[in-house]
């Protein structure tokens, strides 16, 4: 059994990832430094594996065996999660001062601006069902922490939101802490937040594997 490892090391990943994110949004000067920067990719790009791999395991350790019925709407997130994996690895290459050339549809500033959002609702979609799912032994654990990545989930999709409204409206894609300075500092209270929400289900949801039988199962 695998998962409540993963769920540690995501956790991890997470917290490291969103710290450089944050630190990079205010004091964006930081990643002038070539070292930081790569840094930065190779913490991110971590992150998004880990977070694709948690998703691969839950689904056949978790849903699979226990929640049989959720298979579909976690496939949905699973395959929202490896499309994001797929534009945020973009990056990866230039770890290595490499910058090669992507197919077209991974070229397109409409996918960068479109999947992540697609993303998130599957995500969303597929916690609403769980959270009705729970069983009585779960809910004492699970039933706060999975509202909890319910409502952070629901302001990523705000978050999301916003940077499809620019790229509509001014036709260039900006990730959120690539928008002027004013609007990226301004995000920065919400991504705190929905980060926050989102680590409290990873953490209770990494008790409750270490708590209960699940791993004798």
């Amino acid at each position: 059994m695998y998962l409540k490892k993963v769920t540690l090391v995501l956790i991890i990943s997470m917290i490291a990832s969103f710290s450089f994110r944050i630190v990079g949004t205010l004091v964006p000067l930081i990643f002038q430094h070539i070292a930081i920067a790569k840094a930065a990719i190779l913490i991110n790009c971590f992150f998004i594996l880990t977070h694709l791999l948690f998703w691969l395991v839950f689904y056949q350790e978790y849903i699979s065996s226990k929640k049989p019925a959720l298979k579909k709407s976690c496939m949905f997130a699973v395959a929202g999660s490896i499309a994001v994996s797929i534009l945020y690895l973009k990056k990866f290459p230039l770890v290595f001062d490499s910058n090669p050339q992507f197919p077209q549809i991974l070229a397109s500033p409409y996918v960068d601006a479109v999947v992540p959002l697609i993303s998130v609702v599957f995500h969303l979609v597929f916690f609403v069902l769980f959270k009705n799912a729970l069983a009585p032994d779960e809910k004492p654990m699970l039933n706060t922490p999975v509202l909890s990545i319910i409502f952070g989930i629901s302001i990523y999709m705000g978050l999301h939101l916003i940077v499809l409204v620019n790229f509509l409206a001014t036709q260039r894609f900006a990730r959120l802490e690539h928008m002027p300075q004013a609007a990226a500092m301004g995000t920065v209270p919400l991504i705190v937040v929905a980060v926050c929400l989102v680590l409290f289900f990873y953490y209770r949801f990494y008790c409750f594997i270490k708590e209960s039988a699940y791993e004798s199962d």
